[in-house]
């Protein structure tokens, strides 16, 4: 854990005011927010995402990274809230003490990766309370480029079943039609299968067990679905048995 103390124009800057920082995802650090003022009345409030970028460059000079070429390719859940006491509000004083927790990110990272890299948003944000106008909200966003070490799963992030690709129509929720069937063949498929609409990319993990019952996860989520498509996973995919097809139906989307 480490701590550090920022100045007013440190955390000052409107939306293009972020800081990048490679940690592990076990790390923790603390700062502490000088305000010059009483804070009082202020209220102040962090939350954090994490989005995967799909290629990271550094600079040959200074070795810091540089996301000229960057784009973000996709994320993982929703925003989630970091817990008031992480934040102590040292009223007259002007200053904030504000702990980034460790483990915001749990989910694979490829080691030495410069392609597929997840970062952690994390945005502190703090209100003034303006009288009769409206009150002044800013913030300040940490980018926390998250680094393999031993406790992580050496793994493809855009491969872990929680990620979402960039876009519209990736495949979250679905139903199938898989009842047990004795003509399968017993095994561990991963099955690409073929979409009655416009969506591609979704793949489903099938385990067929001895007496022919299934097990269906979605293993990529793909990009492109609308609620109500279907995916068809033939059985030639699966082991070519003679058992039936399994029919996928997409019941929710992001």
């Amino acid at each position: 854990m480490s701590g550090r103390l920022l100045d007013f124009k440190s955390y000052v800057g409107g939306a293009d005011n972020v800081v990048v920082e490679e940690q592990f995802p076990s790390t923790s650090k603390n700062y502490t927010y000088d305000f010059a003022t009483d804070v009082s009345t202020y209220t102040f409030a962090a939350t954090y995402q994490t989005l995967v970028a799909d290629v990271v460059a550094y600079d040959r000079n200074t070795g810091l990274p540089s996301f000229t070429d960057t784009k973000i390719i996709g994320f993982f859940g929703t925003s989630q809230t970091i817990p008031a006491s992480n934040i102590t509000n040292n009223g007259v004083a002007g200053t904030v003490n504000f702990q980034i927790p460790p483990d915001l990110y749990t989910g694979p990272i490829i080691p030495s990766a410069r392609t597929n890299v997840p970062m952690t948003i994390v945005t502190f944000t703090w209100t003034n309370p303006n009288g009769a106008l409206p009150d002044i909200v800013e913030s300040h966003r940490w980018c926390l480029m998250q680094r393999w070490d031993s406790t992580v799963s050496p793994a493809d992030p855009v491969l872990d079943i929680n990620y979402i690709p960039l876009g519209t129509g990736a495949a979250l929720t679905f139903t199938d039609n898989s009842a047990t069937d004795t003509s399968r063949t017993e095994g561990s498929y991963s099955v690409t299968g073929l979409s009655s609409g416009q969506g591609t990319g979704a793949t489903f993990s099938v385990e067929v067990e001895s007496n022919g019952t299934t097990v269906i996860n979605i293993t990529a989520r793909g990009t492109g679905y609308n609620v109500g498509d279907t995916i068809e996973l033939l059985d030639v995919n699966m082991g070519s048995g003679g058992g039936a097809d399994i029919t996928v139906s997409i019941a929710t989307v992001a």
